[in-house]
């Protein structure tokens, strides 16, 4: 029975180390993303000459949920409330991508509309593109030390399982 305990113990431990490298692989996954999505609004405001709503609704098409229906409420608030501010309808509705992210990312996420809404289009452009260049740079770190902070996630858990049952006999 004693063995049992020890198993169940060892395989808890273990658990939560593959749990931090399963958040790891989806915050790199959430944040790139992002970046998709942050290159495909710039686009359509550089090539295309979109307003924010419509660069919105266009690139919501392109990206899977929660994205998707964020970027499609944003679009359909900004042009229902025209003259509203859009960094403040995209903190609004941020909330509905809030679970997908960790708290950093997601402020820098809400803050990167800030004064889109009253600049020119070679100006939004500039912050999107600022905003995007930020996420590549933290998506390369990320990815660089991916392998030894799994590695170290996992090697944590289950060492921290074995000294548990070493301190129970």
């Amino acid at each position: 029975m004693k063995w049992i305990g020890f198993l169940l113990v060892l395989a808890g431990t273990a658990g939560v180390g593959f749990s931090l490298v399963g958040e790891y692989t989806l915050r790199l996954r959430v944040l790139e993303q992002i970046k998709t999505m942050m290159h495909y609004i710039n686009d359509l405001i550089l090539y295309e000459n979109a307003c924010l709503p419509e660069a919105f609704r266009k690139t919501s098409v392109r990206m899977e949920e929660p994205f998707r229906g964020f970027l499609q409420k944003v679009a359909e608030q900004t042009e229902e409330f025209n003259g509203e501010d859009i960094s403040f309808l995209w903190k609004n509705n941020g909330q509905m991508v809030r679970g997908h992210m960790n708290k950093k990312d997601y402020e820098e996420f809400l803050g990167c509309m800030q004064q889109t809404g009253f600049m020119d289009v070679k100006g939004q452009s500039q912050t999107i593109k600022a905003y995007e260049q930020h996420l590549e740079l933290l998506i390369h770190k990320l990815s660089e030390q991916k392998e030894e902070k799994c590695k170290l996630y996992q090697t944590v858990g289950i060492m921290s399982g074995l000294f548990v049952c070493i301190l129970l006999l």
